[in-house]
């Protein structure tokens, strides 16, 4: 399997390559480096379009916000709901900020819950072994006064 051409037979002809100078290879470099930052932008761009469309519009929101499903507020109310639809990553920082507070108030309230369950536990199993202590007197007095009958 020999070639009868080289590759390059059919290729056209260039004429030689000149050697660029620093001036123009910055420029080139420059050149590149612009366009590759214009790729990436209209792909995040691209991918933030996919992301926006796969996200839902977080109705969810009004259960969490008092008042935010009502119309009450007229263009206030619409212009904060456009906006979570409009920017998915604002409705995210939101519940952020919203859950924090949110976290405190469950654990200030779940602490004395917690404590409060535990004492009642507590004093449920300590009226629990009382019963059995009772229970096991009287059955030792039965047996010990059919004994001594």
């Amino acid at each position: 399997m020999s070639q009868s051409h080289p590759d390059s037979t059919f290729r056209p002809k260039r004429p030689p390559a000149k050697e660029l100078s620093t001036p123009q290879l910055r420029a080139l470099r420059k050149e590149l480096l612009i366009v590759r930052a214009d790729v990436e932008r209209a792909e995040l761009l691209e991918s933030y379009v996919h992301l926006r469309e796969a996200v839902t519009h977080f109705s969810w929101l009004r259960f969490l916000v008092p008042g935010f499903g009502k119309q009450r507020g007229g263009p206030l109310g619409s212009t904060v709901g456009g906006l979570l639809k409009q920017y998915p990553m604002l409705s995210s920082l939101v519940s952020l900020i919203l859950a924090k507070p949110l976290r405190a108030s469950v654990v200030s309230t779940a602490r004395p819950l917690i404590k409060w369950t535990g004492i009642a536990f507590t004093a449920w199993e300590a009226y629990r072994v009382w019963q059995q202590i009772r229970q096991q007197r009287r059955t030792s007095a039965r047996s010990s006064g059919i004994d001594e009958e």
